[in-house]
């Protein structure tokens, strides 16, 4: 029996464990940097192995391995962390579809694990949980930067950071995708990438009735700054793909006083850095004609997002390969441009990266009814993927994943990425000079 029969024939008898696995990570939903409990579920499976996992990176994440220290390192990764999400209870749910990602990746490398495929090839596997992609709850990720329990504001940005994938020759990811008739997977698709931004207008509160003319309606300067985003539109080219979409977080507090505070926060997203810079001053300077506009003050903060993700092509010509074992070609898509984000965009930029997309899921991602539909192909059939690209990458002392590092040109070292990441924080305030 050679590898890749092992491993199906151990994720064929595990596949209700994935599923019983993947459903009660579903029903613990947890917002980033706080998956405690999701943390300790993945932590007691990996003890189940034998192994003992490296905990709380970036706070929350975890990390096991297998195969000789120094090895060339395989790395399956996986978010752990569920989205706020309207009309689920406490308003938390894993509608991006995580949990299933953790149910899989963590099903691979234990099917890998128990081949004994680390020892006989001279590899290193790697476990990898990684907390907060999604990007939001700002406030609460800034006061962590603030106290140093981190540095960046998500997960793989803090394990760049922290060197997690120094020695990796090859990074593995999976994501959940809805039901479409036309697909049923996805091959190493790109993403856009993003900066996002908080803008805080000050103005003067008064009496809406009796005196508005003594205020400043930062409400409108708001509304104003909307409008002058919306008028650069036409200025954004269409290979650029570029996506701005504000939401207004506060906008007053009593109807009948002049709002003297409001606050926008939005991502300026796109497939290139430079154009992301370009039209995040575009942005800036609609936001600054808004204040202005009226007469108001406003901050203008600048965060770091992600990168646009760039897959590695030898490491896709793989995954093809053990996707196509399973599933018509006329079901795959090659070439998927989404314009979503992923901090595995940023892993990319450091190490050799790609990413299955897989369907198995009814409803919208990111919206209240996003759930698997069908369990094989939301979790069982993404971890024999995965793990039969990871034992092919593995095969002749790691022979392909050596040669997928050897082609890749990373666009940053560890310590430039730092110093890139670092860069994007920026905070300035305008206001209005006669």
């Amino acid at each position: 029996m050679d590898d890749i029969d092992r491993i199906r024939e151990q994720i064929a008898a595990e596949s209700a464990r994935i599923v019983e696995f993947g459903e009660a990570l579903r029903a613990r939903p947890e917002a980033g940097f706080r998956e405690s409990v999701t943390a300790s579920m993945l932590a007691s499976e990996i003890r189940s192995l034998g192994l003992e996992p490296e905990t709380g990176l970036a706070i929350t994440g975890l990390r096991a391995s297998c195969g000789p220290a120094g090895a060339p390192e395989i790395i399956l990764v996986a978010d752990m962390d569920a989205l706020a999400t309207a009309g689920t209870p406490g308003g938390i749910a894993h509608s991006c579809g995580h949990n299933a990602q953790m149910a899989a990746a963590l099903a691979a490398f234990r099917a890998l694990v128990e081949s004994g495929l680390c020892e006989r090839e001279g590899v290193r596997l790697v476990f990898l949980a990684s907390p907060a992609e999604e990007y939001n709850d700002t406030d609460y990720r800034l006061s962590l930067r603030e106290s140093g329990a981190i540095t960046f504001l998500s997960g793989k940005q803090e394990l760049i950071r922290l060197g997690a994938f120094d020695r990796a020759a090859a990074v593995l990811k999976y994501h959940s995708m809805s039901d479409t008739p036309e697909r049923e997977a996805t091959v190493n698709g790109t993403l856009n990438g993003f900066i996002a931004k908080r803008a805080t207008f000050i103005g003067v509160a008064a009496h809406s009735g009796a005196q508005p003319h003594r205020g400043v309606n930062a409400l409108n300067a708001a509304a104003i700054a909307q409008l002058a985003i919306h008028a650069q539109r036409e200025t954004f080219r269409d290979e650029d793909h570029i996506r701005i979409h504000p939401i207004l977080k506060e906008g007053g507090t009593v109807v009948n006083t002049v709002p003297d505070r409001s606050v926008m926060e939005t991502y300026v997203r796109g497939a290139g850095f430079a154009a992301i810079l370009d039209a995040s001053a575009k942005v800036d300077r609609a936001i600054a004609a808004g204040a202005i506009a009226v007469g108001a003050r406003v901050r203008i903060e600048n965060f770091p997002g992600y990168q646009p993700f760039a897959p590695s092509s030898e490491l896709g010509k793989v995954l093809a390969a053990a996707t196509l074992a399973h599933i018509e070609r006329r079901l795959i898509e090659f070439d998927d441009r989404a314009f979503a984000s992923d901090d595995i965009g940023d892993v990319a930029a450091v190490a050799p990266t790609c990413q299955l997309g897989f369907s198995g899921f009814s409803g919208t991602i990111h919206g209240s009814d996003f759930a698997p539909a069908d369990l094989r192909r939301a979790y069982v059939l993404p971890a024999l993927i995965l793990a039969e690209t990871a034992a092919a990458l593995a095969a002749e002392g790691g022979r392909a994943a050596l040669a997928a590092r050897a082609a890749f040109v990373p666009r940053f070292t560890r310590e430039e990425y730092i110093l890139a990441v670092e860069a994007q924080f920026s905070d300035r305030t305008i206001s209005w000079r006669p």
